[in-house]
């Protein structure tokens, strides 16, 4: 095999070098800035999720409130067909007694819910930290591309000025 040959040949392989390192680098870039895309998505979805929640909750206390009403209009009711004065300080008691326990459910459903719905905004908060993770590995890995690159160009041009001078000291 020639100089020439072999001079050519380190020409070419510290040019496809150069290029593959380019092409690894852009590369991860993409697969970051997609994993960056999906964390953006779900934490999209996560903040849904958590105004869902919410809105449900406000649902089902309206409900219960409702419920609540209606039972406590039931034990008004029984409580004056049953022929003891309204005014009595048991029936009082029975009455405030089912109130604050029927509050104390609707209150219930209300922190449930702003408890799952703190739980999707902490998830969602989580996914748009590693959305910015991502991004920042993207950057990097294109970067470190052209700096393999680089590398590459600089090692074969060093290895190719080396056989040059050997070829002509021939």
């Amino acid at each position: 095999m020639g100089p020439e040959v072999m001079l050519g040949a380190t020409a070419a392989s510290t040019l496809v070098s150069a290029i593959g390192g380019i092409s690894q680098g852009n590369a991860a870039a993409r697969t970051g800035r997609y994993q960056a895309q999906v964390a953006r998505n779900n934490a999209q979805i996560a903040q849904q999720n958590a105004e869902y929640v919410s809105q449900a909750g406000e649902t089902a206390a309206q409900a219960q409130d409702l419920k609540a009403r209606s039972a406590l209009g039931s034990i008004r009711a029984a409580q004056s067909a049953s022929g003891i004065s309204i005014d009595s300080p048991s029936l009082q008691d029975i009455y405030e007694g089912s109130a604050q326990v029927y509050r104390l459910d609707t209150a219930n459903i209300v922190q449930n819910a702003a408890l799952r719905a703190r739980a999707y905004e902490a998830q969602g908060t989580e996914y748009l930290s590693e959305a910015d993770l991502q991004d920042k590995k993207a950057s990097g890995a294109q970067s470190a591309g052209a700096l393999t690159a680089a590398g590459s160009l600089l090692s074969g041009a060093a290895s190719f000025a080396d056989k040059w001078t050997r070829y002509r000291t021939l």
